[in-house]
């Protein structure tokens, strides 16, 4: 190597000064912003009881609420939940709603994807994708199972709500908690489940019940998400 090329093989050999004092910068400011944005109490709102969830939601009307089993329960833990019927005589049409629904992801950890479960419940799923249901309220990205025990068939739509998107993962969650932390410092949310029978295998049927029922009932979930107060 001659003498010239020397200085220019040592610049490349490892960043200016300059960046090295910008990187450092960098690092004090996320820490910083990180120390601050943990320090703030987290904003928990107060929404309705669910207890007081619509019990008409278009044409279905409630048909009854039942309580989740206590070792279930104890395993979500969720803030508040509902777990009720509806039915829609004219179509012939049952709908189960469910909604658990906790005030900050911090104690959500148990709220797992309801895949994990289903097997286990003895239902075999035969099919499973993510859709997209067009609602007054912008799009809602669900996941969607049709799923099989004995001869018995259900469509399953479920998917995570927070007070400003829907998400079909849980890693999508807990993404949208580490942004969120640092914007409306609020990480509430609700995974929501709708399942629809299947009546004389017509899963068509079922599917698209499954999708107007979750369109009459989006503005009320959302109900459950009021908007965060402009200082907490």
């Amino acid at each position: 190597m001659s003498i010239e090329a020397l200085p220019l093989a040592r610049k490349a050999s490892g960043p200016a000064p300059r960046n090295i004092l910008l990187a450092g910068l960098f690092v004090l400011l996320v820490q910083g912003t990180l120390t601050v944005s943990l320090a703030r109490p987290e904003y928990l709102p107060s929404p309705p009881p669910l207890s007081g969830f619509n019990s008409a939601i278009g044409p279905w009307l409630e048909t009854g609420s039942s309580n989740m089993d206590p070792a279930v329960y104890e395993l979500l833990a969720p803030d508040d939940y509902l777990n009720r019927n509806y039915a829609d005589p004219a179509r012939n049409s049952q709908v189960n709603l469910f909604i658990a629904y906790y005030k900050t992801q911090y104690k959500a950890k148990s709220a797992h994807d309801p895949k994990v479960c289903l097997p286990g419940a003895g239902f075999n799923p035969i099919t499973s994708k993510t859709i997209e249901i067009p609602t007054s309220l912008g799009n809602v990205a669900a996941n969607y199972y049709l799923i099989a025990k004995d001869s018995a068939k259900s469509v399953v739509v479920y998917w995570y709500q927070t007070y400003d998107r829907a998400l079909t993962g849980d890693q999508g969650l807990h993404l949208s908690r580490f942004f969120e932390i640092f914007t409306t410092n609020r990480t509430d949310m609700a995974l929501v489940r709708v399942v629809v029978p299947v009546n004389n295998e017509d899963v068509a049927g079922a599917s698209g019940e499954a999708t107007r029922f979750v369109q009459a009932a989006y503005g009320g979930i959302m109900r459950q998400f009021p908007a965060s107060p402009i200082a907490h």
